[in-house]
């Protein structure tokens, strides 16, 4: 509600027994201007009900009153969330100073007060509210951006979780499979991704730069790019597909090489499974691949250059042929869960324990290895926050 000079009118509760002081703090207010509203009480408790019933900006309150004194009355008011943050100016003797302010009083004005000391600390009191409404209006304003970004990245990760291979398209190319993927944001910097062609069963797990927003941003163009290559273009090793993703990556970021240029793009792991012959080949930008066959593991590295800009960006990627048996697991997986920080210590889970815990569950079905996966990874983390996108693809070979 405004006045006629468009300023703000606030309301303000006085709550006195006494009429002569009522009546003194009505002709002050007066004298003072037209924008305020007074609304009187005879005693706390009805200061307590009025207060409830129209909230006001601000509270005069007299200590000594029937039925319920002002302390009293200061004590219910700021005990419930609707009219806890209204300020209150105690009106009584030095007395009840130490009370008063216990209570939860703003400020204290000894009686018999002087009328410009009442109207001085009244402004005073009003400034701060008018602080507090602005920063309310400002929270209020940030959480709803909050929640349209929140909306937005939903959304985003609906857009995300489309273009992904669905668990029934990964089935039909490997029936016995397990994919543990756990963002850090709501939306992952990490994908997957299968095809087929020429008799090859492909299938990849890449960490892209960032994660969150930025890095959903290059799963999206990874996954794209994949798709073209699978279907534009002609390939016999794992290796040559991750050269022509470098290509398209390098050209997409309009990477030169130059000093000082982000070095974006992302890690990734490809292999290319020949059911009928039973070999295996692996190409990796800087993510391996791990093999358990006879409770054995074998780890074959990765080179040690990204799929992007890099100082050996010309050099081609290694071709790696394995010969599998029927049954041997492999594994392919982002950087995100050995380097999670937990345990009692607070130190990274690493490469060994995520070894022994693949050794440990690797002939269990696949579906139990997911669970046991989840179980320690969140027994480990505990508290700790999640550092890192996770995600870890489980494939059992079968021969034909």
């Amino acid at each position: 509600m405004h006045s006629g000079d468009n300023r703000m009118k606030y309301k303000i509760l006085v709550a006195d027994d006494s009429p002569s002081y009522l009546k003194v703090i009505e002709e002050i207010f007066k004298i003072v201007g037209e924008q305020f509203d007074l609304v009187f009480a005879e005693n706390g408790e009805v200061a307590c009900e009025k207060a409830l019933a129209i909230i006001p900006d601000m509270i005069l309150m007299d200590v000594i009153m029937p039925q319920l004194n002002g302390i009293q009355a200061l004590k219910i008011l700021k005990s419930n969330p609707l009219t806890e943050d209204i300020p209150v100016i105690v009106l009584s003797a030095t007395e009840s100073l130490k009370a008063a302010f216990e209570a939860g009083a703003t400020d204290f004005i000894t009686k018999p007060f002087r009328h410009y000391e009442l109207v001085i600390r009244v402004k005073s009191a009003l400034n701060l509210v008018e602080k507090l409404r602005l920063v309310k209006q400002q929270k209020e304003i940030l959480l709803q951006q909050k929640k349209d970004i929140i909306a937005d990245i939903s959304y985003s990760k609906r857009i995300q979780n489309a273009i992904l291979p669905s668990n029934v398209n990964i089935k039909k190319l490997f029936p016995e499979h397990f994919i543990f993927n756990v963002p850090k944001n709501i939306v992952s910097g990490d994908f997957y991704w299968v095809g087929e062609k020429n008799g090859y069963r492909i299938f990849a797990v890449a960490d892209c730069t960032g994660h969150g927003i930025s890095g959903a941003f290059m799963t999206m163009a990874g996954i794209a790019f994949l798709n073209e290559i699978l279907n534009k273009y002609t390939f016999n090793q794992a290796s040559e597909i991750l050269s022509l993703l470098r290509q398209k990556v390098i050209s997409l970021l309009q990477q030169k090489g130059e000093e000082g240029e982000a070095a974006d793009g992302m890690d990734i792991a490809l292999c290319m499974f020949n059911q009928d012959t039973m070999e295996l080949q692996y190409a990796g930008a800087n993510n391996p691949l791990y093999i358990i066959s006879d409770n054995v593991l074998t780890i074959i590295k990765a080179d040690r250059m990204p799929i992007g800009i890099h100082v050996n960006y010309n050099n081609p990627f290694t071709n790696h042929m394995v010969k599998i048996k029927s049954g041997d697991m492999i594994y392919l997986f982002s950087d995100g869960y050995a380097d999670q920080f937990g345990g009692t210590d607070g130190k990274k889970f690493r490469y060994k324990n995520f070894q022994e815990l693949l050794l440990r569950i690797s002939e269990m079905p696949v579906e139990k290895q997911e669970e046991e996966l989840n179980k320690t990874f969140f027994e480990w983390k505990g508290s700790e926050d999640q550092i890192d996108d996770i995600l870890i693809a489980g494939f059992r070979l079968i021969m034909s």
